[in-house]
């Protein structure tokens, strides 16, 4: 076992039971072990319980009970967009088309602006992403072709294509969320690990285990209780 963990999770979208469930597995597989926690975004939204999520990492975080680091998605941004006094109707609208109407409900309020106030500043002090061990921690990717030190915030919060075919090495491993796999498993290539394993649609939430010595992650954990490997991505 390495010296030190540090646990990347996926899009958790208002999914408070697998979060949990998930946690839980961290702490029991680091053991003695000392580690960290990355969560890449997307706490709100299509799932059942946003508030529940918001309300205990805000918590855990303030109280120091566990040692998260938490990044900003494309669905806290646009929450806190459509929560703030300058919105547009497209703010509003956009939000509530991508699942915000399951965040009111949870929160039990008609509109985003009604929210915590200390719920709403922790969405918009999020950092957009975390560089360390030549990994970079971002929510959605990045741009091929562009050194990591001058991507937009627009394309680390919503990248998809030319991202996810891209074959480029980026100038560190990117772990990301923010597209779903179809089939409840991360998708580990030579580039990138995409951790978004479509919780909010009924699979596993899903968390990649990394050392400091070795770039790809040693193994996986999902809320299901499952720790696994998958096979190993060919080199750059």
């Amino acid at each position: 076992m390495p010296r030190r963990l540090t646990f990347a999770i996926g899009d958790i979208h208002g999914c408070f039971d697998e979060l949990r469930s998930l946690l839980d597995s961290c702490r029991k597989s680091a053991g003695d072990v000392e580690y960290d926690l990355v969560l890449l975004g997307d706490y709100v939204d299509r799932g059942p319980a946003s508030h529940e999520v918001v309300d205990y990492i805000l918590r855990e975080q303030t109280e120091g009970r566990l040692p998260l680091r938490c990044l900003r998605g494309n669905h806290d941004f646009m929450l806190w967009r459509a929560a703030d006094r300058s919105r547009t109707d497209a703010d509003l609208m956009q939000w509530w088309a991508n699942g915000g109407e399951a965040t009111l409900d949870s929160y039990g309020v008609g509109d985003p602006s009604d929210l915590p106030a200390d719920h709403l500043q922790w969405l918009r002090s999020l950092p957009v992403f975390l560089h360390e061990n030549d990994r970079f921690f971002v929510h959605a990717g990045v741009r091929p072709g562009v050194s990591l030190h001058a991507q937009s915030e627009h394309d680390m919060l919503w990248m998809r294509e030319p991202f996810l075919s891209s074959e480029l090495w980026h100038g560190a491993l990117i772990v990301h969320g923010h597209t779903p796999t179809n089939h409840g498993a991360p998708d580990a290539r030579a580039n990138r690990v995409n951790l978004d394993t479509g919780a909010c649609f009924g699979r596993p939430l899903t968390a990649a285990a990394f050392g400091p010595d070795k770039l790809s992650p040693l193994f996986y954990l999902n809320s299901d209780g499952l720790r696994f490997m998958l096979p190993a991505a060919a080199s750059r």
